[in-house]
């Protein structure tokens, strides 16, 4: 099969720069609109060379921090990704301070490197030879909605525990002690299965810049080929394989890597508010 390389910029932003030459040609740029300029060229680069099928977003979370609120159509300020989750704020303000990095609006907290063998395209020669090339991993991530999941599913989950074991166990009717053991088992497996939904990469898709197969297909947002499955998230600036949804409740979208997680974790929110009403109500007791 003929392997043919996709472009990587939109022809909208490849005229814009066009445009811009010739505009600087004519007329002589302010060094504002020189900073913005090269600004541009950096972080077009750096959405060229990203590993990971993102959107077009700032470079890091201090320039997100210092956009302006309103997008303009210099310098390709209108085809950033614009704030679909209202929550960009927080990570902007926050993220800096823990030095996390960025995968379109996810925020990385923790990334590693692995070797892999993988088919390369050799330019020279246009034959495909595998080699051991080194991608990253990411280890930590959370999803734009972080504080959605920080500041409301947590704490109603800590709420309604600490109800449960003040008002059913420490003051209620003597309860069995299986029922009492079961029903910590299945709270502290939903607290755990919630952190391995909201705090894992949902299944963020690897840039691929050849057509791997021919069920794949092209995505415009990301400017690289995506399977069959596979879409891009307007919330999350990422192209996630087997995309489900996003849900804020867990901050995240919910794809191909942490959908197991997700299942178990609806699946002990049913659980555990049972467990719940039957050590309030003294049933089984």
């Amino acid at each position: 099969m003929a392997h043919r390389r996709a472009p990587i910029l939109k022809p909208c932003l490849q005229e814009d720069e066009n445009n811009e030459n010739e505009s600087s040609e004519l007329a002589p740029l302010s060094l504002e609109e020189e900073c913005q300029k090269e600004k541009h060229v950096l972080r077009l680069k750096r959405w060229k060379e990203s590993p990971f099928a993102v959107g077009l977003t700032e470079l890091s979370w201090l320039d997100e921090r210092d956009r302006p609120l309103k997008a303009t159509d210099a310098y390709g300020d209108s085809d950033i990704e614009p704030d679909h989750s209202g929550c960009l704020c927080c990570s902007a303000k926050v993220c800096p301070f823990f030095k996390a990095g960025r995968v379109g609006n996810m925020a990385v907290l923790r990334q590693s490197q692995h070797w892999v063998e993988e088919e390369v395209l050799d330019e020279e020669t246009g034959i495909l030879e595998k080699r051991k090339v080194s991608k990253p991993s990411l280890d930590i991530v959370v999803g734009p909605f972080w504080p959605m999941l920080v500041f409301v599913t947590y704490p109603l989950i800590l709420v309604v525990t600490i109800w449960a074991f003040w008002g059913g166990i420490r003051t209620g009717a003597p309860k069995s002690l299986g029922l009492i053991a079961l029903w910590l088992i299945c709270t502290i497996a939903l607290v755990v299965s919630l952190a391995f939904t909201g705090c894992r990469d949902p299944g963020i898709l690897r840039r691929q810049a050849t057509l791997p197969d021919s069920t794949w297909r092209w995505s415009d947002q990301a400017q690289t080929y995506r399977p069959p499955g596979a879409y891009y998230d307007p919330d999350t600036a990422v192209v996630v394989e087997d995309f489900d949804h996003t849900c804020p409740w867990t901050g995240t979208a919910i794809g191909k890597r942490n959908l197991r997680a997700f299942h178990v974790f609806v699946f002990m929110v049913f659980v555990c508010l049972l467990l719940d009403v039957f050590l309030l109500t003294g049933v089984f007791g």
